[in-house]
């Protein structure tokens, strides 16, 4: 009777202590999610004045079980800053590649995509800085890693949500979710992620990808049979993100060889180059016989940046990569909601990410029952056709909105504004 009575007493005594330390995780996590600084940008074309929250908020590390402390930023126009209108709903913005500390949502003052969507859409944005950035800068970034990347983006919009409800925002139930380049692999990752573990919680309405590296196996596979990339910065920024989350302790020239090796903490680690500059210092320090010429950028013999041993499966390296390549591939690994409208972009001239990945992700997608909308155009290199995309994304929006169906519908000086902020796509549009 006595043991009996001391279980229950133990089991109850468990129990207390069990909330306890739940209580102390929420006050934590209720702690550390808080607006930390408002801005109000001022956008010349059209008298554009946007305001960004910067927000803090715990999602997890890299491990996918450790708190963390991740940073964003909340993106409207004054006049819903200031309650004079309400919006339309809100917006999971995924920012493409950055190697700069000030790329980050938190930190870039030219939003220029957001400052679309925001003047011709009255749309609340939410855009995570993505581990590795914010208020994470000096780790490594976890670069397209999917279920890292996904998780904070996610965690990042209910955070956002419970912000904005104690702040006394109303907008309706609409939710969008867009990306392009690395941002467009991270919004089918939210996608994945919110059809998977947060269906009951979150519905995503449209999602807008552009230029995505979907089919990271199949980029491995390119890569291996012609041993050439024409974005030299994007298998060093792999690699790091590899030895972060995967704890691997490897060294510079255990990954790279040359001058990559050499200033690898520099080029790669310090975020103090774009991608632009980086490319540009890799192409300036390897034999000419080592570059291929190209347009609109020249492409480098991986063999004349890496160890043999990187894409070399018969090495414990060369297994890890390709089971990195694979693992974050994101081609048949869920089962999409059918009720989500895709739209997928891509240039068939784009020489960083092969079209196939969205050849292959349209296919997946059409094969669960998706309405999935794809467009293409023949001639823009990678970076330019990210102009094209928001373009397009934000003329979807007014038809959606307007209930309209032809391009012919949206007005002159909407397109007039696309065109101020994303130059040269009049043309294109008219």
């Amino acid at each position: 009777m006595l043991i009996a009575g001391l279980c229950v007493f133990l089991q109850g005594m468990k129990k207390i202590f069990l909330a306890l330390a739940l209580s102390a995780v929420f006050l934590t996590i209720a702690a550390q999610e808080s607006i930390v600084d408002t801005t109000i940008i001022h956008r010349t074309v059209m008298d554009m004045r946007l305001v960004r929250l910067n927000f803090v908020y715990t999602s997890v590390g890299p491990d996918g079980v450790t708190p963390t402390t991740l940073s964003g930023a909340i993106v409207m126009r004054h006049s819903i800053f200031t309650k004079e209108n309400h919006a339309n709903g809100l917006i999971i913005y995924n920012h493409p590649t950055t190697t700069l500390k000030y790329g980050c949502p938190s930190n870039d003052d030219d939003l220029d995509a957001e400052a679309a969507i925001c003047f011709t859409h009255k749309y609340i944005i939410v855009a995570v800085d993505n581990y590795g950035f914010g208020v994470t800068e000096d780790k490594p970034q976890a670069y397209l890693n999917p279920d890292i990347t996904a998780q904070g983006a996610v965690d990042g919009l209910l955070a956002a949500k419970r912000l904005l409800g104690k702040m006394g925002y109303y907008y309706e139930d609409r939710l969008l979710n867009m990306g392009y380049s690395q941002g467009g692999h991270s919004a089918m990752a939210v996608q994945r992620l919110v059809d998977t573990k947060y269906s009951d919680r979150l519905k995503i309405m449209h999602t807008y990808a552009g230029g995505g590296p979907y089919d990271l196996m199949g980029i491995y596979d390119e890569m291996k049979e012609t041993n050439v990339t024409y974005y030299p910065c994007a298998l060093p920024l792999i690699l790091s993100g590899i030895n972060e989350t995967e704890g691997l302790g490897l060294k510079p020239h255990d990954m790279f060889t040359g001058a990559l090796a050499d200033n690898y903490e520099e080029w790669i680690l310090s975020k103090e180059y774009s991608s632009t500059e980086i490319n540009e210092m890799i192409l300036g320090s390897i034999a000419a016989e080592d570059i291929v010429p190209g347009d609109p950028r020249d492409g480098v013999r991986l063999t004349a940046i890496i160890n043999p041993g990187i894409m070399d499966e018969r090495t414990p390296i060369g297994r890890q990569m390709k089971t990195f390549f694979k693992k974050n591939s994101l081609l048949g690994t869920w089962k999409p909601n059918p009720r989500t409208r895709v739209y997928l972009f891509h240039s068939r001239a784009d020489e960083v990410v092969p079209v196939l990945c969205t050849d292959r992700m349209a296919d997946f997608m059409a094969d669960e029952g998706v309405d999935v909308k794809t467009e293409y155009l023949n001639d823009w290199p990678h970076t330019p056709a990210a102009s094209y995309f928001f373009s397009q994304v934000a003329l979807h929006m007014v038809r959606d909105t307007n209930k309209a169906t032809l391009i012919e519908d949206v007005t002159d000086d909407v397109i007039d504004v696309l065109d101020s902020l994303f130059h040269g796509v009049s043309k294109m549009l008219r």
